[in-house]
């Protein structure tokens, strides 16, 4: 048997009818429960449930945004921060090796993006769960084939590029070997 009861749907009823109107606590509420908590040991196996549900749901958060964001091809490039000390994520495409966004994480958040993608990158330097595209030792990325785009350039290039000033990102970037300029 369990450690932990699941309740039946009539328990649940009953507690929602005794709970009435009553909105979800406030952050402050809950320090405050927690505090009472410590004073009083037999309330400790109900906080603990609520931080594990309120966990589950925060899990259950993350993948539901994951799913949503693999089906959508607007979510589907590679993010890369921009610097480790920059609220600053970019957008790359590898298909048309070119950034497809810039956003701070609030804004990824708020767009669409997966909470998990945003932390990989955040550890990583960028979203890849697969090669190491776009980690803070990626030397960096080939630009729609016109030259080299340096790792610690992509936040600028992305900025210029996104905003119609394609020839001075264009600047950012080094010409390929064996040539003498980047191409235009």
């Amino acid at each position: 048997m369990s450690d932990r009861e699941e309740l039946t749907a009539e328990q649940r009823a009953s507690l929602a009818a005794q709970l009435g109107g009553a909105m979800p606590a406030r952050n402050s509420l809950l320090m405050s429960l927690g505090e009472s908590v410590r004073e009083r040991r037999g309330m400790a196996p109900v906080l603990r449930r609520l931080l594990d549900a309120e966990a589950e749901t925060d899990r259950l958060r993350d993948r539901l945004a994951e799913v949503r964001a693999g089906q959508n091809p607007l979510l589907c490039s590679l993010i890369v921060k921009a610097a480790g000390d920059q609220d600053l994520y970019v957008g790359w495409s590898s298909l048309v090796e070119a950034p497809t966004g810039i956003w701070t994480r609030a804004e990824g958040l708020a767009y669409g993006f997966p909470r998990s993608r945003l932390d990989r990158a955040d550890a990583n330097g960028s979203s890849s769960l697969g090669p190491r595209s776009g980690y803070w030792d990626d030397p960096g990325f080939v630009a729609e084939q016109r030259g080299w785009l340096r790792r610690d350039r992509i936040g600028d290039y992305a900025r210029l590029y996104l905003s119609g000033e394609q020839d001075a990102a264009f600047d950012l970037l080094e010409p390929f070997e064996g040539e003498t300029e980047v191409r235009r």
